[in-house]
């Protein structure tokens, strides 16, 4: 779940990054090409002075961070306190709201349902789902994945109030209702635009389909098979051990982020994980323990429109075109290809960065919203650079 914007934040994230061409590289067993997959050797002491400097300058009251190679933690710390109140530092146990960065984990959980064959990704959704609005009735899940659905975001809705609403507990039948307002912004497959409501939908989809709920199918199929002990969807009312609390700054002065309710956050942006756990994640991607590696080079490949183009989300910054898989943002990041996804909501920000072509990945989790973490990650893969 994310504000106006940050949802653009979420969108044009990669307006931080710079590239240039790569070299010529050769294919690697999830057919990317690799080059180079010798990192340089850096100093902890190194990282962790940047990092201490960085929380100091932009008043970041916390942050955990992996860095890995190959499946392989070679960098891993906590800086900074979990709660200002209380005094209690940040561990690399400690749960973050990591919002939007719940999608690319959504995702996984729709293809292990299409690896199963439970649902196909180009059958209509309304197949799976009942009483779905007329016009959605044509949207696929593939379309859903890559944010080619054509539905409008639920802040577009007429009933949104960026006032009120956010404390809304809202049934899944309450947010159909008030989404169905809004008129699509476009036929499904002709563009490409990030919507939150498109990975709300998929998490109706996995509890329609398998009898459960989403909570439960992400511990049941994901969680607990990589034994990722502190990751859930958050609830809260419930007492989750060591949650970190969430802040914004004002006027330069660090403030307790706004109350938003779970129920917007959901399959898009809800879960509560910690960089130990999401290091766990990153390590998958060497196994088939959740998902076939055809599947997963499939969520890093970029969503083709009905015209047979590229799906495209704004720039790098640089000129070129930002892509979308499923779950994923595609990009490049000083001649490396980058595959990225990330979160944004009050009191929260972080990100996930996985250069595939030297298999380096940089995992960062803070508890400020809007933190400028997306250049804080290029900067720390850059040290890694060989």
């Amino acid at each position: 779940m994310v504000k106006k914007l940050t949802t653009l934040t979420a969108v044009c994230l990669i307006l931080l990054i710079r590239c240039s061409n790569s070299d010529k590289q050769k294919e690697s067993e999830y057919g990317a090409s690799i080059g180079n997959t010798k990192l340089a050797s850096v100093d902890p002491k190194k990282v962790d002075d940047y990092l201490v400097a960085r929380i100091k300058n932009f008043s970041i009251p916390g942050i955990s961070i992996a860095v890995l190679h190959r499946g392989n933690v070679v960098y891993k710390n906590s800086h900074g306190l979990a709660n200002l109140e209380h005094k209690v530092p940040v561990t690399p146990e400690s749960p973050f709201k990591i919002a939007s960065l719940t999608k690319p984990i959504t995702a996984i959980a729709t293809i292990q349902l299409m690896e199963k064959k439970v649902i196909s990704l180009d059958k209509p959704v309304s197949q799976y789902l009942d009483n779905l609005p007329k016009e959605w009735n044509l949207i696929t899940v593939r379309q859903l994945l890559g944010h080619t659905s054509g539905l409008a975001d639920y802040f577009q809705s007429p009933d949104w109030s960026w006032r009120n609403s956010w404390r809304l507990d809202l049934s899944h039948e309450e947010f159909i209702k008030m989404n169905e307002k809004s008129p699509m912004l476009f036929k499904p497959g002709e563009k490409m635009q990030y919507c939150n409501t498109n990975y709300y939908l998929l998490g109706m989809l996995i509890e329609k389909v398998t009898g459960k709920s989403y909570a439960e199918y992400l511990a049941d199929n994901i969680f607990k098979p990589l034994a990722m002990a502190n990751s859930r969807l958050d609830n809260a009312k419930a007492i989750i051990a060591n949650r970190v609390s969430g802040y914004t700054l004002e006027n330069g002065e660090l403030k307790n982020a706004e109350f938003t309710s779970d129920t917007w956050a959901y399959s898009e942006g809800g879960v509560i994980t910690t960089i130990e756990d999401l290091a766990k994640l990153e390590s998958s991607w060497y196994t088939e323990k959740l998902i076939k590696k055809e599947n997963l080079e499939l969520m890093w490949t970029p969503t083709k429109l009905k015209n047979g183009s590229n799906g495209i989300i704004g720039d790098n910054g640089a000129g070129k075109p930002n892509y979308y898989g499923l779950g994923w943002f595609i990009s490049e990041y000083k001649g490396q290809r980058l595959i990225l996804a990330g979160g944004n909501k009050p009191g929260y920000t972080c990100t996930f960065f996985r250069f595939i072509d030297i298999d380096l990945s940089v995992i960062i989790l803070s508890n400020l919203s809007s933190s400028p973490l997306y250049g804080i990650a290029g900067e720390i893969a850059e040290m890694y650079f060989e």
